[in-house]
């Protein structure tokens, strides 16, 4: 059994990243600059590693990690490239990803009540390095300055901790238990005192089966989903939204 911390919060907002918070890709820099010389390759190059479903589940589960992802592409540096390029910009390009401004504002008000906000993500190895570097940064006003203001390293600081897929070995759909669980008791929490945001509808069953509520973030309501997501957080935070409660929110 982990060792319970003091609490900190009586509740806990986990909120997913890739189709909830961002939808950017990995080396955004380079995937969308066509003048890139490596633009075609790697475009090509990720458009067959992310069909791979299995290998992807592989990596965000920390069974594969960046370094092995980088062996199997098939590309070509040249000397004008310095060594390890791609695997540092895999991580660079994380910290460059750009967030839903609203739902980051509705996340920063939830935080000021007291509860605590937590990314909980399947995800890979290089995201939660993203993560602990931008965290690490934040003190440094020049490296911070050089970051657009809604990039995932300025928001960074928002979240109290990161729950990664690649560290826990598991995903959510998996074991939410296994997945949430030993953050939950660390920090003398239960899965009745979460609410999760994510955009995988298997994602939020599991964590209502698990015991806690779920929020699911869509792209088929309308812009009237940002006051929608405030009166569910609101409700929830009172103790009055209803169990297995599934609402599907448009924040974009």
């Amino acid at each position: 059994m982990p060792t319970q911390r003091k609490p900190v919060w009586n509740k806990v907002v986990f909120v997913d990243w890739h189709g909830v918070l961002s939808c950017d890709p990995f080396w955004l820099s380079i995937l969308r600059n066509t003048d890139h010389p490596l633009h075609h390759g790697l475009t090509a190059a990720t458009e067959t590693l992310f069909s791979d479903e299995s290998l992807i589940h592989d990596w965000m589960r920390g069974d594969v990690s960046a370094n092995q992802i980088l062996e199997g592409l098939d590309i070509e540096l040249d000397d004008s490239f310095p060594p390890g390029y791609l695997r540092r910009k895999l991580v660079e390009d994380c910290e460059l990803m750009q967030v839903n401004q609203r739902l980051v504002q509705i996340l920063r008000e939830t935080r000021q009540q007291g509860i605590g906000i937590v990314l909980a993500t399947d995800n890979m190895d290089c995201f939660q390095e993203a993560f602990l570097q931008a965290r690490q940064q934040v003190s440094s006003t020049t490296q911070s300055a050089a970051r657009p203001a809604n990039s995932f390293h300025r928001i960074a600081p928002l979240f109290d901790d990161v729950i990664c897929s690649s560290a826990q070995q598991v995903l959510k759909r998996e074991d939410p238990r296994r997945f949430f669980g030993s953050w939950l008791s660390e920090h003398a929490l239960d899965f009745r005192d979460a609410l999760l945001l994510d955009d995988l509808d298997i994602n939020c069953r599991a964590f209502q089966r698990a015991g806690g509520i779920a929020i699911r973030i869509t792209d088929q309501l309308s812009d009237n989903g940002t006051g929608q997501l405030q009166s569910q957080i609101q409700n929830w935070n009172q103790e009055t939204l209803p169990e297995n409660t599934q609402t599907n929110l448009h924040l974009s």
